[in-house]
């Protein structure tokens, strides 16, 4: 395989991940119940590259009455802390499968930041090809 060809493959691939993270963000959201809670706990990880991860637990009652107490995500840099009030999104067919709402659910921004790594590694590739040592095609 030669560069140009790794390149619109690593390209598509990059597009393909992204499409398919967003479409699964979407799709949760659509389907997912939405009610109120709280946050019950906040874990504070530490990454590899050293950035801090806030993980949030929370508490929230389905609609069929039952009490969830489960992992909502990470909520990112909002002031929030044990005990605030959330909007939690949960699967309805299984309860624990939770986030608090607006923050980074099920992959949506990275998809976005895939589909524009694609995006500019495709660009990249027309240019190259274009104007690239070898000349005009």
């Amino acid at each position: 395989m030669d560069e140009t060809s790794f390149l619109a493959a690593f390209g598509a691939c990059l597009i393909l991940a992204g499409v398919v993270l967003l479409v699964r963000s979407r799709l949760f959201r659509a389907r997912a119940v939405r009610v109120s809670g709280r946050i019950t706990k906040l874990d504070v990880i530490v990454v590899e590259n050293g950035a801090n991860v806030r993980e949030a637990t929370v508490e929230f009652t389905t609609e069929d009455g039952r009490e969830i107490t489960t992992k909502g995500g990470d909520i990112g840099s909002r002031r929030l802390r044990a005990g605030s009030p959330v909007k939690v999104l949960y699967h309805p067919g299984k309860p624990t499968v939770a986030y608090v709402e607006g923050i980074s659910m099920r992959g949506g921004w990275v998809g976005g930041v895939l589909i524009g790594f694609g995006v500019c590694n495709l660009l990249a590739l027309v240019l190259i090809l274009l104007f690239g040592p070898e000349g005009a095609m």
